[in-house]
C-alpha cells in the first residue's frame, strides 16, 4: 500500500480539540433508513415553508423535499482579527447570539452571493450552552435569521469538533456521543440545520485501518440520527469532512477516508472530502466514483488569494477547462519569505488567476453533478481570511498579516498561505471583533457560477 496526502492538515480548525464532558446519552442501535425517492428535478431551495426541510438521499443525490440538492457553500468561520480559535468569539462561539454582530455583518453577502450552504467547524453542545455567564449561550438566533423565514434560505451543517484520537477512548467516544446526540435534539426543529458533519478531517493513519476506531465513529453517528429522531426531525444527514488522502493497491488509486470507511461500515450519508488540488481535481472524480456509490459533497476547496512580492514566481493557466495550472519558481531567491500580499488585479501572478481557478473548479464540480452526480456540490474555503493561521501557536501572527515559506506550484499565488483563503479580506472597524470585509474577486466569480447552475 502507498500512501499520500494532497491536504491542507486540517486548516478549518488547527490542531484544537474540543473534547468536553457529556451527559448521559440514549444509546439507539438504529441507523437511519433512506427511502428510495426519485431523484427528480434539481430543487433551488429560494422559497420554502417552515416545515419543508426534509434532507434525505438517493444514491449519488442528496434530496431536499425528494428534489436533488446541490451545494452552493462557504466554509464559515470568520474569526476576527486578532483572535484564535478558543478567544471570544472564535471557532467556539462566533454564531452565538451573542455575537451577532459578525453574522448580521455576513447573512446578506452570503445570501445575495447565492450560497444556499455552510460548513461550520463547531458548535458547543448541550447543557454546556446556556447563556452567559454560566456558557457561550445558543445558536437559536443565527439559525432563525439564516433560514430567514424560507426565503433564500442557508442551510447549515452543524458540527462538534474533537481530534480523531478520541475515537481511541472508550470514555472520550461515550462523552462525543452524548454532545451530538443532544446537539442533534436540540437544534433538530430548526428548518435551516441539513445535518451534522463528523469533526474535521479525523480519517488519517492509524485509525482509518482500526475495526474499532470505525465501530466507534458509528456510535457517533447513530447518536446524532437518535436526536435527531428523538427532536422530531429524522430527516437529516450525517456527513464527514475529511483529508483529501490517497491510497494506492493493486496500483489503484483509492480517496483514502472514503475507501476506508466504506470498507469498515461507516454510517454516513454523505461524505465529505476537502481536495486542494489547484485548477483541475486531477483523478478526484474517478477515485470517488471506484470508491463509493453514496453522496459526495467538496466539504472545502479553494486556493489563497496572496503572493510574496518580493520574490518573482510566476502562474500560468490555459484556457481550457482541464488544463492544469502551474506555477515556475524563482530558483535564485531560493524558498518563499513570510511578506505575503494579496494578489495584484493585473500580473502574474495576479488574482485572474485566482478567479480562473474558482471558476474552473466550479464548472468541473457542476458538470459531474449534471451528468452522473459524482459531487453534489461544495463549500468554497472560505469565508474571511483568518490571521491567525499563519501561525496557529504563535498569538503575535494574529495582528499581521504575513504568509507561510513553501512554494505550491499548484496555487495561482505559487504558495501555501495559511491565513488568506478568505473570499473576503479582513480590515479593523471601530467595532470590536466585527471587523470591516473586503470582498475579492472570487465572490463575484462564484455568483456568476451558481447563477448559470440552477
Amino acid at each position: 500500500m502507498k500512501f499520500s496526502d494532497v491536504s491542507r492538515y486540517a486548516t478549518g480548525v488547527g490542531s484544537a480539540a474540543v473534547v468536553l464532558a457529556g451527559c448521559t446519552l440514549r444509546q439507539s442501535g438504529s441507523t437511519q433508513e433512506q427511502p428510495g425517492l426519485p431523484a427528480t428535478a434539481l430543487q433551488s431551495a429560494k422559497h420554502l415553508s417552515s416545515n419543508g426541510t426534509a434532507f434525505t438521499v438517493s444514491g449519488r443525490y442528496i434530496l431536499l423535499n425528494g428534489k436533488k440538492f446541490y451545494v452552493k457553500g462557504v466554509s464559515y468561520s470568520p474569526t476576527p482579527i486578532g483572535n484564535g480559535v478558543s478567544d471570544p468569539p472564535g471557532l467556539d462561539d462566533v454564531l452565538r447570539n451573542g455575537n451577532s454582530g459578525i453574522w448580521e455583518r455576513d447573512l446578506p453577502a452570503l445570501r445575495a452571493m447565492g450560497v444556499n450552504a455552510v460548513h461550520v467547524y463547531n458548535v458547543v453542545p448541550p447543557p454546556y450552552d446556556k447563556p452567559p455567564p454560566q456558557g457561550p449561550g445558543p445558536i437559536t438566533n443565527w439559525l432563525n435569521a439564516a433560514w430567514n423565514n424560507g426565503n433564500d434560505p442557508i442551510f447549515v451543517f452543524l458540527t462538534v469538533y474533537f481530534d480523531g484520537k478520541a475515537l481511541t477512548n472508550e470514555n472520550a467516544t461515550r462523552d462525543l456521543a452524548n454532545q451530538y446526540r443532544a446537539l442533534a435534539e436540540k437544534y433538530a426543529a430548526y428548518p435551516a440545520v441539513m445535518g451534522v458533519i463528523i469533526s474535521n478531517e479525523i480519517v488519517k493513519p492509524p485509525w482509518w485501518t482500526d475495526a474499532t476506531w470505525w465501530k466507534n465513529f458509528n456510535r457517533i453517528a447513530d447518536a446524532a440520527r437518535a436526536g435527531f429522531k428523538a427532536g422530531g426531525h429524522p430527516d437529516k444527514l450525517v456527513a464527514t469532512s475529511d483529508v483529501d488522502s490517497i491510497v494506492q493497491e493493486g496500483g489503484v488509486d483509492h480517496l483514502a477516508a472514503v475507501y476506508y470507511g466504506e470498507k469498515y461500515g461507516a454510517k454516513v450519508d454523505v461524505w465529505g472530502d476537502n481536495p486542494y488540488r489547484g485548477r483541475t481535481f486531477t483523478g478526484l472524480f474517478s477515485e470517488i466514483q471506484r470508491d463509493t456509490k453514496k453522496p459526495v459533497v467538496l466539504t472545502e476547496y479553494g486556493a489563497p488569494a496572496s503572493y510574496h512580492p518580493d520574490l518573482m514566481n510566476t502562474y500560468f493557466h490555459p484556457n481550457t477547462l482541464h488544463g492544469v495550472g502551474y506555477c515556475v519558481p524563482d530558483r535564485e531567491a531560493g524558498p518563499l519569505n513570510r511578506h505575503a500580499a494579496e494578489l495584484p488585479d493585473s500580473g502574474n501572478p495576479g488574482m485572474n488567476g485566482l478567479v480562473d481557478l474558482v471558476t474552473n473548479n466550479n464548472t468541473l464540480m457542476y458538470n459531474s453533478f449534471s451528468s452522473d452526480g459524482t459531487v453534489s456540490g461544495g463549500f468554497y474555503f472560505e469565508w474571511t481570511d483568518e490571521w491567525w493561521k499563519a501561525d496557529p501557536n504563535n498569538p503575535s501572527y494574529r495582528n499581521t498579516h504575513v504568509g507561510d515559506a513553501v512554494f505550491t506550484g499548484h496555487f495561482p499565488g505559487c504558495a501555501y498561505d495559511h491565513a488568506w483563503f478568505g473570499l473576503n479580506g479582513l480590515k479593523i472597524s471601530s467595532r470590536k471583533y466585527i471587523d470591516t470585509l473586503e470582498p475579492r474577486p472570487t465572490i463575484d466569480a462564484l455568483k456568476a457560477q451558481w447563477a448559470k447552475e440552477q
